[in-house]
């Protein structure tokens, strides 16, 4: 986890920054617990307290502590230790990705592409999983665009924004007489989901003639 000085007054007085930190600690909370994390107050200083003072008393249950850092992708950090101000610097930090929602459409979509391309083959068609697919998706945006950062695919938020992008990517592939991109079930029986949970359970068939 990066070593960053937690500045409370400089992260209250940056509102856009607030803003982020709240926005990622309540997705991951609901995805950690299942529940909406209702944040409180009137002004930003209010807001900020009430924010750690909350994932203070999760932060104190194992389990809970555990799940947080889970559902916050912290990479490298001992569930075992830490505290809440370093998560909320760590969440702060711009320099290092960890949400789909922090990409751009031209990047996912490029990428997609990109890779659906260098797996291909030029006579028949590829099965891959799912979950494998988009590993190497955002393993090629953080390199396309010099970025570093780590979102975990698997049954998460960041799977539910990724399912949406690789839709209308597959859709792109369309065109009369067969598609570039299908999506289709592990077993390959059966219609997919309209919003399916968990990319071990998909897998994406790839046909380069209509890429």
């Amino acid at each position: 986890m990066p070593e960053k000085k937690f500045n409370r007054d400089e992260m209250i007085g940056a509102s856009k920054a607030l803003g982020k930190v709240i926005r990622e600690i309540r997705a991951a909370w609901f995805e950690a617990f299942g529940t909406e994390m209702i944040v409180g107050g009137a002004t930003p200083s209010a807001r900020f307290d009430d924010l750690l003072a909350q994932l203070r008393a999760k932060w104190a249950g194992k389990h809970d502590r555990e799940l947080l850092i889970k559902a916050l992708d912290i990479h490298g950090f001992d569930a075992g230790g830490g505290n809440v101000e370093q998560v909320v610097d760590f969440v702060s930090d711009d320099s290092f990705l960890r949400s789909v929602d922090d990409l751009t459409a031209n990047q996912i979509l490029s990428a997609m592409e990109a890779v659906a391309w260098e797996e291909s083959v030029e006579d028949g068609v590829v099965e891959l999983d799912l979950a494998a697919f988009l590993r190497m998706v955002i393993k090629r945006i953080f390199s396309d665009n010099g970025r570093k950062g780590r979102i975990y695919v698997g049954p998460n938020r960041h799977f539910s924004r990724l399912f949406q992008w690789l839709t209308e990517y597959a859709e792109r592939t369309v065109w009369e007489g067969g598609s570039g991109l299908k999506i289709r079930n592990l077993s390959g029986r059966g219609r997919v989901a309209l919003h399916p949970r968990d990319p071990k359970l998909l897998k994406v068939v790839i046909d380069r003639t209509f890429l």
